[in-house]
């Protein structure tokens, strides 16, 4: 696929957000790749308690997705849109990542002008195949039992998630084992929340892998299903077929796997007039405008 460029005023800014447990440094092979396919600026962020955060369940710190969703990704939407004024800005997540950053639309639905998804849905056992959906029940339910007796959920020994506080897999557990989200602790009640992902109208790039054992396509229909008014564009990649599918999963991000070419032919259609949004609410938002 030929390599697709932009004029140097509708250049967008994708921010990256991973998976559960893994690092944002992870995933440093893609944004070099894309940047290049596309001549987007990536900034990667590390969830609190992975990678360079200075957060540490083990050492006692305790978040959820509270304060994921409603303080630490419009933060990073706030310093990204005062370092890149009148860029587009697209959401970027890979797994957890990719439900976290969907969920931050209800209230960014205005600031930020698109969601890319990667091999992202939702945990909820029920949505599995059937032929694994007794596997995946007794995997949830063994994490959430884990997560409730010990003092830090240790991810990092058991192979799965990274090492998370307690409230963090309470909220994980609760769309895992129910569906729907919960932040807990916020003023915002679940049916608020999905209420307010209703009015999402965002474009929306959905990207999953094909035989991807972590998020199936039932998971990602699930995750979809909360911004039914979104102008959702789907696509399917292979991964590294060398790898086993739980790797491939993962190793898309540091093996060429076509998902930059993809991300950067759906940039290529949204951005022009996302550029065109953010100029204008540059314009609405400047000293002696009127809205």
């Amino acid at each position: 696929m030929p390599t697709t460029t932009f004029d140097p005023g509708a250049r967008p800014v994708l921010l990256m957000l991973p998976a559960m447990g893994v690092a944002a440094s992870f995933y440093t092979p893609f944004a070099h790749a894309l940047e290049q396919a596309c001549a987007a600026t990536v900034l990667m962020l590390d969830l609190p308690g992975q990678g360079a955060s200075s957060l540490r369940a083990a050492s006692g710190d305790d978040f959820g997705y509270r304060e994921v969703v409603e303080t630490f990704i419009p933060e990073a939407v706030q310093r990204a849109v005062a370092q890149h004024p009148g860029r587009p800005l697209i959401l970027a997540g890979h797994s957890l990542g990719g439900q976290l950053a969907l969920l931050a639309t209800a209230e960014l639905k205005h600031v930020v002008h698109g969601l890319v998804l990667i091999a992202a849905g939702t945990a909820h056992w029920r949505v599995w195949p059937k032929a694994s959906r007794w596997r995946a029940a007794l995997a949830v339910h063994a994490i959430r039992f884990m997560a409730s007796v010990l003092p830090w959920y240790p991810g990092e020994r058991l192979g799965f998630g990274g090492n998370q506080p307690r409230r963090f897999m309470r909220d994980w557990s609760f769309n895992a084992c129910r569906g729907g989200y919960r932040l807990e602790g916020s003023a915002r009640s679940p049916a608020a929340l999905a209420r307010a992902l209703v009015d999402v109208r965002l474009p929306v790039l959905a990207l999953s892998l094909r035989d991807d054992p972590i998020a199936p396509p039932g998971a990602l229909a699930d995750l979809l299903a909360n911004v039914p008014n979104a102008e959702v564009t789907r696509d399917a990649f292979d991964g590294v077929t060398s790898d086993a599918p739980w790797r491939r999963h993962f190793s898309w991000a540091r093996k060429a796997a076509g998902v930059d070419e993809r991300v950067a032919k759906w940039l290529a259609r949204v951005a022009p007039r996302a550029q065109w949004s953010a100029l204008r609410a540059q314009r609405l938002a400047a000293p002696g405008v009127l809205s």
